[in-house]
């Protein structure tokens, strides 16, 4: 996972692990082709990491976006 602030979809898919790095770190064999002789529960690893992963990052990046609303709304309000 990346250090770096990420605000986009695009820089949140981009800082996730390549599917075939991840399956190589966990051993299943999977290829550029056809994966037929995968198991779900294989396949499942290597979603479950990456997908993970992607959930965590997205709730941070919400979190940040409700902070920094919370901090406008305040603004404004006591600009009013």
């Amino acid at each position: 996972m990346t250090k770096g602030k990420i605000d986009t979809m695009q820089e949140l898919n981009a800082a996730l692990p390549d599917k075939h790095q991840v399956a190589k770190e966990l051993g299943i064999p999977l290829d550029q082709g056809h994966n037929e002789e995968l198991t779900t529960s294989q396949v499942g690893k290597i979603g479950g990491k990456i997908g993970g992963q992607k959930v965590k990052m997205m709730i941070e990046m919400a979190e940040e976006q409700m902070a920094q609303n919370s901090i406008e709304e305040a603004a404004n309000t006591k600009a009013e």
